[in-house]
């Protein structure tokens, strides 16, 4: 910038060499004249003379003025910031005529510019007025330069203040900014009027749905002193473009030196990676010097963020990133990639498919990230689309269909377009082709969810693509005994797996007990079942294995003494293989494998507990009656073992006659076999039925399978029956003796660690004490034991303590409270498919005539509706909210 010196100063006295500049401008002169009209030109004046008596007093040369603009140079910047302090006083302390003070700004600069004929020349000319524009009226601000060389030399009542570096127009590099602190003046200002850093990054069209949590975790990253690289990883169409676009453009103003996207999508060669990011930072290149060593020089000591997108593509250009890490100190990284870089000082960010809803209803489906997006570009797609009572369901399960994944979910929203949700829903078997399509704007890959899969595929070594196929056998997860004992990979499961992990096909979740389990979304998994469905031969054989591989660990399971038990390991997170296995012996190799419906048989045998406990009285009877119907010559300790947990899941669901009749004929069995457990088994739950049906003869087989037994040493299967004597003891009012049996048995449950027994024997004593009118007793005892059903996840039991609970309300006279509990237990039976036993009926039929007496018609109904209305987990929470302490 050129400078002419004016012509009230002589050019002479101009100072050279090291000088320091001074710019000042009225704030808002503009409006200020609109507003004084011709009184301005005496504020105008008024203004001058205050200023150049502060300059003059202090040496100062005015070398330009310009409307209600000066420029000054100083031969000693202490002088300079000492006039800039006089001016400031007497512009603050003058009487204006018009009532207010006139506000001008102030930057000081120190630099070496050259003195031409009168000019002065330099870039320090400009740094001074620029630093100046970004200031506010009353205020002085200086560059760091000007407050070095008067540290520790300005006058009494002058401070300063780091206002940190800011961009200005112009200027290449940020501007670190002090003000001059003035005693008796204010020091509070907005923020300086600096520029935004320069960014490329894609502001993408639509809004970023739900991410708060991604958005703060990865500002907290990209900020965090230790953190120089992070990588977003996730399988393709998880938004991993999106959600780290938009978290650049949030720490924008934090990377003075800009924010620079750089698209690796296209690239093929890793050499291309260092030409790709200068060509995004406009680099230029002379095809001379490296590429790398161009990048390293230009970014330097810059405070940059680079975003390196779609990585996967080229991760031997990984070096490269590492390589500028290593140069440029101030230089942080985000990239994007479907596997990790493994470079040294990675820091890898999983991002996670959105949200899905809890449930289906309206309230949790409006909460749920992943229905909000489908909302959204549902509502783009057909006009006057909202999410509503009656298409929430369908919505919520379109969105967990495609597993929250946020491209399927644009995708089948986009859809809406033909279909409503309600009929888009069962058109989603055939997710891969049914999802495509696309914005015409977005990537190539992101128009069809098979093309976004075989994106990642392709990146696999033969061996990885393999293995990846052969993953397609396992429903839901798996932990690594299975994968390597089925897919039969050897050596190299480890290493194979950790590289799916890697590519982002396959997640891998570690429960509170440490135990690692890994699966793949359900959109990839359909992805690999194509493949494998390409080779009949190799499906069949490993199909055959994995349903092998489940029997077996059952079946050590029970030799081992789980059968016993409430819970075999890994029962829970392996029933979606559990079925798998079943449907594969029970559809596939009926007719072609003589044995298919034996070994179906010995796994639902087995498994019969487990769905007892669970609630799954429907699935598992259907499961073991087809395998009973299909079996050839299954052993008899099978056969009676599935009758017997067919008659358990029958009296479940109150098929009394039939379930009488299998549990006679599992006791046939068992007595032709001499298996006196079997037969106390069958006695005890023969005695369950007769008792739950109101048929005759429960007490006497109840005392034979007592005694058995007893005569074996059978403690666990001793305290069963001793409880179910004592619920019989409660139906024929006995309560002392019922009360007295329950407090036996509940210490031996804890005693041997049975946690359903001791909930079971904890529900039976609450009912107990409540009959004997020690209501926060029952209270205390249904509390407890309604929170280890909920944790073991017995929904029948829990029913049956929200029966309970309906019997507290009525004692204590809350009886709105009770018909909605009664509402809400009536509906989780409904669900279910268990109604409530007759024997059970009597004391919550009495229950609910008290509430019926106690309010009206329309009380009682709406109460009922609201309680139906309530999901099973609401129902709990509200239950064990009622019945909490006074």
């Amino acid at each position: 910038m050129t400078t002419k010196a004016a012509s009230v100063t002589d050019t002479r006295s101009l100072p050279e060499g090291v000088v320091t500049f001074m710019f000042t401008d009225i704030q808002g002169s503009t409006q200020l004249l609109r507003r004084l009209g011709d009184a301005y030109a005496e504020v105008l004046s008024i203004h001058r003379h205050l200023l150049r008596r502060s300059f003059t007093s202090h040496r100062g040369r005015e070398v330009d003025t310009q409307g209600d603009s000066f420029l000054v140079a100083f031969s000693s910047p202490r002088e300079a910031v000492a006039a800039a302090a006089d001016a400031q006083r007497a512009l603050a302390t003058y009487p204006w005529p018009h009532g207010e003070p006139v506000l001008v700004r102030m930057a000081l600069h120190t630099g070496e510019p050259l003195l031409v004929e009168g000019h002065y020349i330099g870039i320090d000319v400009h740094r001074a007025a620029r630093i100046c524009s970004a200031a506010h009226g009353g205020q002085v601000v200086m560059s760091h330069r000007t407050r070095e060389l008067v540290e520790g030399r300005t006058g009494a009542g002058l401070r300063f203040k780091d206002l940190g570096r800011h961009r200005l127009k112009d200027l290449e590099r940020p501007e670190s900014i002090q003000q001059l602190l003035i005693e008796g003046l204010s020091d509070t200002f907005p923020p300086l009027k600096s520029q935004r850093p320069p960014t490329n990054v894609p502001r993408h069209v639509g809004n970023l749905v739900g991410r708060h949590r991604e958005l703060r975790e990865l500002r907290e990253l990209l900020l965090s002193a230790g953190v120089r690289l992070v990588t977003v990883t996730g399988p393709g169409g998880a938004g991993k473009t999106r959600v780290s676009a938009a978290a650049a453009l949030e720490v924008v103003e934090e990377f003075l030196d800009g924010v620079f996207f750089v698209d690796l999508s296209t690239v093929g060669d890793e050499a291309l990676v260092a030409t790709e990011i200068a060509r995004a930072l406009q680099v230029p290149l002379d095809g001379e010097e490296p590429a790398g060593a161009a990048l390293a020089q230009h970014i330097g000591d810059r405070r940059m963020l680079l975003v390196l997108d779609n990585f996967e593509q080229v991760l031997e250009g990984a070096l490269v990133a590492a390589r500028l890490l290593e140069s440029c100190r101030h230089l942080k990284v985000l990239a994007t990639s479907r596997l990790s870089l493994s470079i040294r000082a990675e820091q890898e960010y999983r991002l996670q498919p959105l949200e899905l809803a809890s449930d289906t209803s309206f309230h949790e489906a409006e909460r749920s990230e992943a229905v909000q997006l489908f909302v959204e570009r549902a509502s783009q797609a057909r006009r006057g689309f909202e999410l509503t009572e009656a298409n929430a369901r369908a919505v919520v399960e379109i969105c967990a269909l495609v597993d929250g994944l946020p491209l399927a979910i644009e995708l089948a929203a986009a859809r809406t377009k033909l279909f409503p949700p309600q009929t888009l829903l069962p058109r989603l078997d055939n997710r891969l082709g049914l999802l495509s399509g696309g914005a015409q704007d977005s990537p190539i890959r992101h128009r069809a969810l098979r093309t976004t899969i075989d994106w990642s595929y392709d990146l696999l070594s033969p061996d990885e693509r393999a293995f990846f196929r052969d993953l397609g056998v396992f429903s839901g997860s798996a932990d690594y005994d299975a994968i390597e004992a089925v897919l039969a990979a050897g050596s190299h499961s480890l290493d194979l797996l950790t590289a799916l992990v890697n590519h982002s096909l396959i997640r891998q979740h570690e429960d509170d007990n440490g135990d690692v389990r890994f699966r793949m979304l359900q959109t990839i998994r359909d992805y690999a079942v194509e493949l494998l469905h390409r080779s009949p031969d190799h499906l069949l054989d490993l199909r055959e294995r994995h349903a092998q591989h489940y029997l077996d660990v059952v079946e050590v399971a029970k030799r081992e003494g789980g059968a016993a038990s409430l819970e075999l390991p890994g029962m829970a997170e392996d029933q979606d293989n559990l079925r798998a296995a079943l449907a594969f012996w029970l559809d596939e190799r009926l007719g072609e494998d003589r044995d298919a419906g034996t070994k179906a048989l010995r796994l639902a045998s087995i498994l019969g507990n487990y769905w007892y406990h669970h609630g799954q009285a429907i699935e598992g009877a259907g499961w073991l009656d087809r395998a009973l119907s299909t079996a050839v010559d299954p052993p008899d300790e099978v056969r009676a073992l599935a009758l017997r947990m067919l008659g358990v899941l029958k009296e479940q669901r109150r098929e009394f006659d039939r379930a009488i009749e299998l549990f006679e004929q599992a006791l046939s069995l068992y007595r032709g076999a001499e298996d006196r457990s079997g037969e106390a088994a069958c006695l005890n739950s023969l005695g369950i039925a007769m008792r739950s049906g109101q048929r005759e003869g429960a007490m006497e087989l109840y005392q034979a399978a007592v005694a058995i037994r007893r005569e074996l040493g059978d403690q666990a299967g001793l305290t069963t029956t001793l409880n179910n004597l004592g619920i019989l003891y409660l139906d024929l009012g006995e309560v002392a003796k019922a009360r007295s049996l329950f407090a036996e048995n509940l210490v031996a449950d804890r005693a041997s660690n049975d946690d359903w027994g001791a909930a079971c024997t904890l529900l039976n004593l609450s009912v107990a004490h409540l009959l004997d009118g020690d209501i926060e007793t029952s209270r205390q005892m249904v509390r407890e034991a309604l929170t280890s059903f909920i944790e073991i996840g017995d929904s029948d039991a829990q029913a049956e303590a929200l029966e309970t609970c309906l019997g507290i309300a009525v004692a204590q006279e809350c009886w709105v409270v009770g018909v909605r509990i009664a509402g809400a237990a009536d509906a989780l039976r409904e669900a279910l498919g268990v109604p409530c036993a007759p024997a059970d009926r009597i004391h919550l039929d009495g229950w609910l005539d008290a509430c019926r007496l106690a309010l009206d018609v329309k009380s009682f109904d709406a109460a009922w509706r609201e309680g139906t209305t309530m999901t099973a987990d609401q129902a709990m929470a509200y239950a064990l909210s009622e019945t909490a302490p006074e």
